[in-house]
């Protein structure tokens, strides 16, 4: 039996300067890449350009909704804050 690959990319959920949550990310791509059948990348959100004064199909990044369609599955690597993950982007 043949088993085509899966690709997981893992996403770093904060744009934070100084963001450790950054080592953590790129930790987690080499091991997911390591594995045999996984296909992964590093999503990064300091990439994605989205404006945050509209809503709707404007917001959408062309190339994230196309990695996001292609996924079989995501891994989401976010900073704790106060024993949870960040509410907004506005506070830190």
């Amino acid at each position: 039996m043949s088993y085509s690959s899966l690709f997981i990319p893992v996403i770093l959920g904060t744009s934070r300067q100084g963001r450790q949550s950054e080592h953590v990310a790129k930790f987690i791509v080499e091991q997911v890449a390591a594995r045999d059948r996984l296909e992964t990348e590093l999503i990064d959100i300091r990439n994605i350009a989205i404006a945050n004064d509209d809503a709707g199909e404007p917001l959408k990044d062309p190339q994230f909704s196309a990695t996001m369609e292609r996924a079989d599955g995501l891994i989401i690597v976010v900073p704790e804050y106060n024993h949870g993950y960040k509410g907004n982007a506005e506070n830190p």
